[in-house]
C-alpha cells in the first residue's frame, strides 16, 4: 500500500471524530465525508503505522443516510449525514468509549436525545476577516491552516448571522476598512462577533480589532441600521500576536453592554465575553434531565461545583432549600450573583474559589450538602476534586460533561471509589459537529 493508491472498500464504522473507516487486508483507513455502509472508491492521502488516511473520490454505492448539499463550515463535520444517522453515531461513540474505560456493557448508554432539527441553533458566531488580493473574505478557517475561507450561510449558526454576515463583509470591502494581517501585524479588523437571543429580538455586534481604525463610526451606524434587532456594538482590542480571539480592553460603541436571554424562564444577562451554551434549546434539555436524575427535594442543599454564570444553579434553585455555586472566575461569580439578583432568586449564593477548598469550608461550618453537580471544562476534573468529594461523603454527584472520554475516566475514578454509576444519557447540543455532551448520576454505595 503506497500513497495516492487507489482502492474500493466498505465504510465499516466511525473514529471517534466522525470520519469513516475501511479496512483493506485488516488495515484501517479513515475517510472524511463517508457513511456506516457505503461503498467507496478512495485514494491513500496519509501512511502511519498502524493506520492511513484516504481521500474519497466517489461513492459507488450511496447510503439512505446521505444528505447532499450543505457546504462544510468550520466544525460542522457531520453536515453530510442525515440527522438520525448523527444521532446514532453519538450514542455509539458514548458506548464505545464507555465500554473501553469501564468495561464492555458496565453501563447503560440511552439514546442520545437530539433536536427536532439540527440545522440553524448557534446564537453565537465569531468570524475571522481576512483580505487576499483584495477580496474581503469572512467565513471560517480551512482546515488545518490559517487561511479563510468566504462563505454565504453556515447551517449550524442562526440564519439572522448568516444575513449579517454578508451585509458586514459587502461593507467593509464598500468602505475599504483596515483589515488584520497577521503575517504583518498591521491593519485592523481581526474578527466580527454576532450574539442573539433565543426568541431573536435581541442582537449584539462585537468587533474584535488589532487597533481603532478610520470608519468605525460610520461603521457602526451603517449596521445597527441595516438591522434594527441590534441592541448593542461592542468593540475589543487585541493587539498580541496571538490566536486567542479577545484581547483585555473592551469599550461600548452603541446601545448596552450586554444583551437579555431566558432559559427556563429564568433571565441572564450575556456581555461580549460571557460564557454562555451556544444552544439554548438543547441547553434546557441537558439541565433538566440533569436535575431530574439528581432527584431532587424542596428541602435539599446542593453544590453546583463549576457553576459559571449560574445556569444550573438558577435552574436548580427552583427545586431545592439552598444552592452554592462555586467559581474560579471572578467575572463569572459577579455575572452569576446579579443574574439570582434580577430574577429575584435568594437562595443561590455564588462563591469564588476552588470548588474543592469551597466545599470543604462549608462543610467545616455544618452545611449538610445533599448532592453536588460537576460540569467540568473538557479535561474533566481533578482526581483529588474526586477524591475529596469521596472523603466528605457526598452521597449524589450529577456528572454534566462535555467530553465523554473524561466523563468514562472520572467515573472510573468514582466507582473505585465506592460510588455506583448510573445510566449514562448522551445530549446532542452541537448537530453537524462530532461534540456530544453527556450526563449521569454516580450514588455513593
Amino acid at each position: 500500500m503506497q500513497k495516492n493508491e487507489i482502492f474500493t472498500g466498505k465504510v465499516i464504522d466511525y473514529t471517534h471524530d466522525g470520519l469513516g473507516i475501511v479496512k483493506i487486508d485488516n488495515f484501517p483507513i479513515f475517510i472524511e465525508d463517508v457513511i456506516e455502509g457505503e461503498e467507496v472508491e478512495f485514494k491513500i492521502i496519509k501512511l502511519k503505522k498502524n493506520l492511513g488516511y484516504g481521500k474519497a473520490l466517489k461513492i459507488i454505492e450511496k447510503s439512505s443516510n446521505r444528505v447532499e448539499g450543505i457546504p462544510k463550515t468550520s466544525g460542522a463535520n457531520l453536515v453530510h449525514m442525515s440527522y438520525e444517522e448523527q444521532l446514532r453515531f453519538k450514542t455509539k461513540k458514548v458506548q464505545n468509549v464507555m465500554n473501553k474505560t469501564l468495561g464492555q456493557n458496565s453501563v447503560e448508554v440511552l439514546e442520545t436525545l437530539g433536536m427536532k432539527d439540527g440545522y440553524h441553533y448557534r446564537n453565537k458566531s465569531v468570524i475571522p476577516v481576512q483580505k487576499v488580493d483584495n477580496e474581503v473574505k469572512m467565513g471560517y478557517y480551512k482546515p488545518r491552516s490559517h487561511d479563510v475561507v468566504n462563505i454565504e450561510k453556515c447551517f449550524i449558526q442562526y440564519d439572522e448571522h448568516n444575513k449579517l454576515m454578508n451585509y458586514t463583509r459587502d461593507l467593509i470591502a464598500e468602505m475599504n476598512l483596515s483589515i488584520y494581517d497577521e503575517k504583518t501585524h498591521k491593519g485592523a479588523i481581526r474578527h466580527i462577533m454576532f450574539r442573539t437571543n433565543s426568541n431573536k429580538t435581541e442582537t449584539m455586534v462585537g468587533i474584535i480589532v488589532n487597533e481603532k481604525f478610520p470608519g468605525l463610526d460610520e461603521f457602526v451606524t451603517k449596521i445597527t441600521e441595516f438591522d434594527s434587532r441590534i441592541v448593542s456594538v461592542m468593540l475589543n482590542i487585541n493587539n498580541k500576536k496571538t490566536n486567542v480571539i479577545f484581547g483585555d480592553k473592551t469599550e461600548n460603541l452603541y446601545g448596552k453592554d450586554f444583551i437579555t436571554d431566558t432559559l427556563g424562564g429564568i433571565e441572564f444577562k450575556i456581555s461580549l465575553r460571557s460564557f454562555y451554551q451556544v444552544n439554548p434549546i438543547q441547553t434546557e434539555v441537558l439541565y433538566s434531565k440533569a436535575l431530574e436524575l439528581a432527584k431532587l427535594n424542596q428541602d435539599d442543599t446542593i453544590i453546583d461545583a463549576y457553576c459559571g454564570i449560574g445556569t444550573i444553579s438558577l435552574f436548580a434553585a427552583q427545586k431545592v432549600k439552598k444552592v452554592y455555586g462555586i467559581e474560579i472566575v471572578e467575572a463569572a461569580v459577579l455575572d452569576a450573583r446579579e443574574n439570582a439578583k434580577n430574577n429575584n432568586i435568594t437562595n443561590a449564593e455564588f462563591l469564588l474559589g476552588k470548588s474543592e477548598d469551597v466545599i470543604k469550608d462549608l462543610i467545616s461550618k455544618d452545611v449538610q450538602i445533599d448532592a453536588v453537580i460537576v460540569d467540568p471544562p473538557r479535561k474533566g476534573c481533578e482526581e483529588s476534586f474526586l477524591k475529596d468529594l469521596a472523603s466528605m461523603g457526598i452521597e449524589k454527584i450529577v456528572y454534566v460533561s462535555c467530553n465523554p472520554a473524561t466523563l468514562a475516566r472520572d467515573m472510573e475514578i468514582m466507582r473505585g471509589l465506592g460510588y455506583k454509576l448510573g445510566a449514562v444519557q448522551p445530549v446532542d447540543m452541537f448537530p453537524g459537529t462530532y461534540h456530544v455532551e453527556a450526563v449521569s448520576l454516580l450514588v455513593k454505595e
